[in-house]
């Protein structure tokens, strides 16, 4: 690769771990991802000694036929974090993709790097690079703490399956993040008014975390059904195709559905392969994948246009 990309990202890694709310900010991320181990385990423990105690009280009133035990998936444990990369991560991206050129828009280096013999297309390329091993780094982190705490609290080993659906989540979710870096960096080089752009990556942000999720939601249909267990009924969500053709706006409702299969939060997937999860969420993957595709070529043609500045 070209020496002055590799310059302009070690730049960009550089310049981000010296920004003391982007360290605020990560510290929080990463201190969240850890605390979800802790809620998860707490989570599935409460459930096991719920239906011991209700075995126990059946058992005490001489009843024989008891219900069956809830079935608990080990990486079940860890489903807080997607909840967690699709709210922090995406503004922890937001935030780094943001300063990338309105940062140094006003600053005034971002005329220095433009003189330079630095074509523009390089000039993102190198951006985007120093952008993703920043948000690579700390991910490979949260992976690695998730894998120590969810071995210390489960007393467990994930198998080869489990590791494979671990990483994938990770994958999908670096794709995620970067789709929010190449959004944030998009409207830092189109926006000359910085406070308008942080604004605007606000309520995109808002629209696709939160407001599209519940839309969708929204227009579910609801089948009830009684848990043998806790003698209680419940609301079971269905897709309808309102509520589908709402979320293919939403990475955010995107990453919720493949992290839910991943990370076997859905039962009927849980004791799926690896490679029949890809098959199953290529369409939900593609879906996240192409407006940060989109926003990159439209960045490139941007740059190109001579409008950094």
């Amino acid at each position: 690769m070209n020496k002055k990309v590799l310059t302009l990202a070690r730049k960009e890694v550089r310049t981000a771990f010296r920004d003391k709310i982007f360290i605020i900010i990560t510290g929080m991320f990463v201190f969240l991802s850890i605390i979800s181990v802790y809620i998860g385990s707490s989570t599935k423990n409460a459930e096991l000694q719920a239906y011991q105690d209700i075995v126990q009280l059946l058992k005490a009133q001489g009843m024989s036929a008891l219900p069956p035990a809830p079935a608990i998936f080990p990486l079940a444990v860890l489903q807080n974090i997607i909840s967690y990369v699709g709210m922090i991560g995406a503004v922890v991206a937001i935030f780094l993709g943001y300063e990338v050129f309105s940062g140094e828009r006003g600053n005034g280096t971002l005329i220095l790097i433009a003189a330079r013999p630095l074509y523009r297309d390089q000039m993102v390329t190198g951006k985007l690079l120093g952008g993703a091993s920043v948000i690579g780094l700390l991910l490979g982190v949260i992976l690695v703490f998730n894998l120590i705490l969810f071995a210390a609290v489960s007393g467990l080993s994930p198998n080869a399956n489990e590791l494979g659906r671990l990483v994938l989540f990770f994958i999908v979710a670096f794709i995620y993040m970067m789709v929010f870096y190449i959004t944030a960096l998009f409207v830092s080089l189109k926006a000359r008014d910085s406070a308008f752009g942080f604004l605007l990556l606000m309520i995109i942000w808002i629209t696709v975390t939160f407001v599209l999720p519940q839309l969708a939601d929204s227009q579910r249909s609801f089948a009830y059904a009684l848990s043998a267990t806790a003698q209680t009924v419940t609301q079971v969500p269905a897709d309808t195709a309102i509520s589908k053709s709402i979320e293919l706006f939403s990475p955010a409702a995107q990453l919720r559905n493949i992290g839910r299969d991943l990370l076997q939060v859905v039962p009927e997937t849980a004791v799926m392969d690896v490679i029949s999860l890809i098959v199953r969420q290529a369409g939900a993957l593609l879906e996240i994948l192409l407006p940060g595709l989109i926003l990159l070529l439209m960045s490139y043609r941007t740059a190109q246009k001579e409008e950094v500045r």
